[in-house]
């Protein structure tokens, strides 16, 4: 997993300044979390890092890092082999 990638993706669907969002952040409190943004945040897991997560698996993630735990565990190569 590119986390580098991610955050920098992440900053971007929220159009914030990068490094403003830390990976410790919790997802609902950043600013602009809505249900637009959280489609969009459903597109972009799905477009730049080819994993499908369904939208609970997501709600279930509290912070930016259990996020991209659960990216990082849906493209494993063990995973995307299955």
């Amino acid at each position: 997993m590119d986390t580098p990638r991610f955050m920098t993706a992440l900053h971007e669907l929220f159009e914030l300044d990068a490094g403003s969002i830390s990976p410790s952040a919790v997802l609902q409190n950043i600013d602009g979390w809505n249900s637009l943004t959280f489609i969009g945040l459903i597109a972009m897991i799905d477009d730049e890092f080819g994993a499908t997560l369904p939208p609970t698996t997501i709600l279930k993630c509290r912070t930016v890092a259990e996020l991209i735990d659960a990216v990082a565990a849906e493209t494993s190569p063990i995973k995307m082999a299955a």
